[in-house]
């Protein structure tokens, strides 16, 4: 017997397995989608970093190079044998050695200003090698710091007087030239060419003039102490300070008088 304005109750139907099957399909391609443009940018900013610091390591090793070059000093030097070097001295190895000057010494330590620096390829990278004595002695050992990694090659060329490029510098002695330890009649090239050859850039290719820009002569030397009467580099004494220049006026100020 069925009462009278009583629903029947209604039977609960859930999704079928079809269905459950396309939402779980549909998910995972749009996932897929997702991470594969995630995966995407994030490879693209990792190559961008990589190459902006390899662009920062190859602008500090240029920087230094220039400073280098561009500070190349006449100042011959003795190797750890004793024998006299020239203060420019290329070899075929690709080696150049050279005497740089405007080394800063903000301490005002007891030493000197000139540097005796050594460019060479080792192991696929560019190294600076550096020696704080100019004159050394038989275990002097050079301070060697890596400029540029991943370098396949390393060239070095050298104009000379005549305008051409040679492979090789060749030394004073060689030269017939008189050579001291105060200073050397040698002549620098006019122009020495760098060339490094990488997987990521190529071959690339610098120019630089030596002597170009040198430091100030005086730049390390330490201020005078109190009481002192000549100044840095003056090359006069108290008494010829203390005159006026024949056919000069001193300047008076308006506000003093």
């Amino acid at each position: 017997m069925n009462r009278v304005g009583v629903t029947p109750p209604r039977r609960h139907q859930g999704f079928t397995l079809i269905e459950i099957i396309l939402v779980v399909l549909i998910f995972g391609i749009m996932s897929a989608m997702a991470y594969g443009g995630l995966n995407s940018v994030l490879k693209t900013r990792t190559a961008v970093e990589a190459s902006i610091e390899r662009t920062a390591d190859l602008q500090r090793a240029y920087m230094r190079m220039r400073n280098d070059f561009q500070n190349l000093a006449l100042r011959p030097i003795r190797d750890n044998f004793g024998d006299p070097q020239p203060a420019l001295l290329g070899s075929r190895d690709n080696i150049v050695e050279f005497t740089r000057g405007g080394w800063r010494n903000p301490l005002y330590l007891p030493r000197s200003s000139f540097e005796r620096v050594v460019y060479r390829l080792t192991d696929h990278k560019l190294e600076r090698a550096s020696y704080r004595v100019l004159d050394r002695a038989q275990d002097s050992q050079p301070a060697r710091v890596t400029l540029l990694d991943r370098v396949d090659d390393f060239k070095l060329r050298y104009m000379d007087e005549q305008r051409e490029w040679v492979t090789e510098w060749a030394a004073t002695a060689s030269r017939n030239q008189p050579q001291t330890t105060q200073g050397s009649t040698e002549k620098p090239p006019l122009a020495i060419e760098l060339t490094l050859v990488t997987k990521d850039m190529g071959e690339l290719r610098f120019v630089f003039k030596p002597g170009s820009e040198p430091t100030p002569a005086g730049a390390n030397v330490p201020p005078p102490t109190t009481g002192s009467s000549t100044g840095i580099g003056s090359g006069s004494n108290d008494d010829d300070s203390d005159k006026d220049t024949p056919g000069t006026q001193t300047p008076t100020n308006p506000d003093d008088e």
